[in-house]
């Protein structure tokens, strides 16, 4: 049987708004910054040859899918269906990933992105923004369950407002990267671990709620006003990133780097 993996090419629809959707089961997920002209290249391995990868296409919307049910009944005894995907630069879109259990690893650094969705079933996750979004996003919208997902350099999404809805996992929150305007991120998690850094050059305020849990702050924060401040926002800086923490049954741990 033919297990070669399926090339993906998706040209920039010429609308004025675009959405492209990554909606997977059970697998590996690799998405980096394209260097071409297309909004989506890349392969679709698939050892059972039992899940194909479909791509449909609505005005603006494009979505890449599996059939995570079939993945449910053969199993994945003849190995694991892999996405390598690289996303273009040429025009702005919003971007929504969801997975089952699987495994991601997501470099959006640089990646023109008017909007963020993340649904995430039980696995281990990392997403990075190595380089700034050269746009502006209005929403990022974290929803996670079990499992692990770390994110690095949130200040260079370039978001106004970040929400992360999670379950019992373990979250590492990095705050890096380049403050451009003023952003606001609500992180509400249940029986979870929260590592959340903040540069100490970022104006930042925390506020924190561990109901049944506990939080440890390290050295460079200063408790004002119900909240804990950086430096920079002691010191009256700008932008300002303000974020709200309630962690249940957790801990929050709060690092300023």
């Amino acid at each position: 049987m033919d297990s070669t993996p399926t090339e993906i090419t998706i040209p920039f629809p010429d609308v004025g708004e675009r959405h492209l959707r990554i909606t997977v089961g059970a697998c590996r997920l690799t998405i980096l910054r394209g260097g071409g002209p297309a909004w989506v290249t890349g392969t679709y391995g698939d050892p059972s040859r039992s899940m194909p990868c479909r791509i449909t296409q609505e005005g603006g919307t494009v979505q890449i899918t599996q059939d995570p049910q079939l993945a449910q009944v053969l199993g994945l005894s003849r190995g694991v269906p892999t996405f390598d995907l690289a996303l273009g630069t040429a025009q702005p879109y919003m971007l929504t990933i969801e997975t089952g259990a699987s495994e991601g690893a997501f470099e959006l650094g640089g990646l023109p992105l008017t909007r963020l969705i993340v649904k995430l079933g039980a696995g281990k996750n990392v997403m990075r923004f190595s380089e700034p979004n050269p746009g502006a996003m209005g929403v990022f919208d974290l929803d996670a369950g079990a499992g692990s997902m770390e994110l690095y350099s949130l200040a260079n999404a370039n978001f106004a407002d970040l929400t992360l809805d999670g379950g019992a996992a373990a979250f590492t929150f990095d705050f890096g990267g380049t403050l451009r305007r003023d952003a606001y991120a609500r992180i509400s998690t249940g029986l979870s671990t929260v590592d959340l850094s903040v540069p100490r050059v970022t104006a930042a305020r925390i506020i924190s709620e561990a109901v049944l849990g506990q939080l440890e702050a390290s050295s460079g924060f200063t408790t004002r006003e119900g909240g804990y401040w950086t430096e920079a926002a002691l010191a009256g800086g700008t932008p300002v990133l303000t974020i709200h923490a309630n962690v249940a049954l957790g801990t929050l741990r709060l690092h300023a780097t």
